[in-house]
């Protein structure tokens, strides 16, 4: 196999290793690679945010639950002079911890939305490169049956 066709080889099949610096000046990067890895990068930022919201989420579960078994406590303990202020303060803090959490959940669900859409996009990269692979072994599959083909024809 010549030399250049080695190169092509490598660069097709991802064995880039010390083959690269024989090639970075015969050979245009691939812009599908970086955008496969930009992609990538994307997807692992949402998978983050999504991460954020899910423990945004949990904590403000736990402080609903926290804030009822408050009212419970204090509820259970007796009469108190000022307990009917305390009960307010807590329907106040779970009021408000109810709404935290139902505001963490639609941000979640946003957040898995913008995951799916990031994952989405990685996929259609890597089938966009699977594709132009399997062309290019197409392709090369051709070039060799011609190139045997006129071997075939030329006489010995």
């Amino acid at each position: 196999m010549p030399q250049a066709a080695q190169r092509v080889e490598w660069r097709l099949w991802g064995l880039e290793g010390r083959a690269r610096r024989f090639t970075v000046g015969a050979m245009a990067k691939d812009p599908l690679v970086t955008l496969q890895k930009l992609r990538r990068l994307e997807a692992q930022a949402e998978r983050r945010a999504l991460a954020e919201k899910l423990a945004a989420e949990a904590a403000a579960q736990q402080a609903l639950a926290a804030a009822e078994q408050t009212l419970r406590q204090e509820s259970s303990e007796g009469l108190n002079p000022q307990l009917g202020a305390f009960i307010r303060k807590a329907l106040d803090d779970r009021a408000a911890a109810e709404e935290a959490q139902e505001r963490a959940r639609q941000e979640t669900d946003r957040q898995r939305q913008i995951l799916a859409d990031a994952r989405a996009a990685e996929r259609v990269v890597e089938q966009l490169r699977e594709n132009r692979a399997a062309e290019a072994a197409r392709e090369e599959a051709r070039r060799q049956q011609n190139l045997m083909d006129e071997a075939a024809r030329k006489p010995s």
